[in-house]
């Protein structure tokens, strides 16, 4: 279920450089986002879409997923879904327009760490990835995703 982002005050700093992956079709709103979180200390990639992002993560190991939800060829739900068909339990943040009048769907909201709404305050969106990355380190962590396992799905 997704987390409310009030009191996410976990500054950046205090954990261990992540990788993160940012994944939005478009190219301002990805930039942005890469652009405010390497400032707040993480090492940021990017990816155009659902299935860029996925061979992103067969490719190179990631700690935190930051996606949109609709884009073309694959939304941020789907690669969601499918990272943890794999057994990926890498955090997933949603930041969607389409979050204010359309909810996700009960099982995309489960598996999704938090989701805001676009647009999102750059705050919101660093607090919400320290949340983040601070629980899944607190819980037993994600595996690794071999590319066959989501690619062949």
């Amino acid at each position: 279920m997704p987390h409310s982002t009030r009191n996410l005050d976990v500054p950046a700093s205090r954990l261990p450089r992540a990788r993160l992956l940012v994944v939005d079709d478009d190219q301002l709103i990805r930039e942005l986002h890469a652009r405010v979180l390497i400032v707040a200390g993480y090492e940021v990639e990017t990816a155009e879409d659902g299935i860029d992002a996925l061979e992103r993560l067969a490719e190179e190991p990631f700690d935190l997923v930051i996606t949109d939800n609709y884009m073309p060829r694959l939304s941020g739900s789907n690669v969601t879904l499918t990272l943890r068909s794999a057994g990926s339990r890498i955090p997933v943040v949603m930041v969607s327009g389409s979050l204010a009048a359309t909810p996700l769907p009960a099982g995309v909201a489960r598996e999704v760490f938090v989701a805001l709404c676009k647009p999102a305050r750059s705050a919101e969106v660093v607090s919400a990835v320290a949340l983040a990355l601070s629980s899944s380190a607190q819980a037993a962590g994600h595996r690794s995703i071999r590319r066959r396992q989501y690619l062949e799905a």
